[in-house]
């Protein structure tokens, strides 16, 4: 006989576990005590149980990685996806209570699969990256507001806090570069993203921490997940613009810099980007089709069996 499939809601805040099984909620604390409780609890449910929960902010890190080591299933789900379901269910409510069964209602009618325990390496390298890419968006900022000051003191504060930001950022590269070296898995992924032309090791970082899951995806999926997958708007005889949507954001910005690489020094992307400009396509839309392209390749090079692709 076939087990029984038992899906619970969990919504996440900075202090608090909202949770949601059947007509059943009740709220935990967010630390180690109150993630140990709801474990405790959760095993007490008959059935295969898997855990619905939206991604907030890294606060629901502790929650995954204490369901992990537990053995509990549980899937990470956008929470757009969460909120179009809640409006197509006729919920305009929201309350964290509210949220919960919302999460647990989604798990029963969209089934979403559950995500793999993260090893430790690439969570730490996600997280390494992650930071990286924050410093260097205030980096960015603050040297925008450096070219408005006109005080000497002002100026001077700021060229000592844009020094101190580069600073962490060279120290997280070579933090991120010895987790790669100091890696098997990680060091020879690497090495098959760099060997093509157009990728350096700040891209390859940014891959392998972000999209963990390249090359173990075929090529639809991989498109899709970094955002890069064009879709059609159209309707009766009506045939709209194709455009891209969702997707992982940090993915396509980087891939979008190495695009541009791509599209100048690698023969066979800068080919294929030329030929699209030669059919009439506008620059923007030729260079997104090689950014999908040489993610493809990417994800090709990182296949056990190149076939499979």
């Amino acid at each position: 006989m076939k087990e029984q499939k038992v899906y619970v809601g969990v919504d996440v805040a900075k202090a608090y576990l909202d949770v949601a099984w059947g007509q059943e909620s009740w709220r935990v604390t967010n630390d180690v005590l109150g993630r140990s409780a709801l474990v405790q609890r959760l095993n007490q449910i008959a059935g295969s149980l898997q855990v619905i929960c939206e991604a907030s902010g890294g606060y629901e890190r502790g929650l995954l990685e204490a369901l992990h080591r537990a053995e509990i299933k549980v899937s990470l789900v956008q929470a757009s996806r969460v909120r179009q379901y809640a409006r197509a269910s006729g919920i305009l409510a929201k309350t964290d209570s509210i949220d919960a069964h919302l999460l647990c209602r989604f798990g029963e009618a969209i089934r979403p699969p559950a995500a793999p325990p993260p090893k430790p390496q690439q969570d730490q390298l996600r997280q390494l990256e992650t930071q990286r890419r924050h410093l260097s968006r205030l980096l960015v900022a603050e040297q925008n507001r450096s070219a408005q000051l006109t005080q000497s003191a002002l100026i001077k504060l700021s060229r000592s806090l844009r020094h101190q930001i580069q600073k962490q950022i060279a120290q997280i590269d070579l933090l991120i570069k010895q987790l790669i070296e100091h890696s098997q898995e990680l060091s020879s992924k690497a090495q098959k993203l760099t060997a093509i032309t157009g990728v350096g090791p700040r891209t390859a970082a940014l891959l392998l921490a972000q999209m963990p899951e390249l090359g173990e995806l075929n090529r639809r999926e991989a498109a899709a997940l970094a955002g890069l997958a064009p879709f059609n708007r159209d309707s009766g005889t009506a045939r709209g613009k194709r455009s891209i949507f969702g997707g992982r954001r940090a993915v396509r910005s980087g891939l979008y810099m190495a695009a541009l690489v791509a599209a100048r020094h690698n023969p066979i992307l800068a080919a294929f980007y030329q030929r699209l400009r030669s059919a009439g396509k506008p620059p923007k839309l030729a260079l997104t089709a090689t950014m999908r392209k040489l993610l493809i390749v990417l994800n090709s090079a990182l296949k056990a069996d190149p076939l499979l692709a």
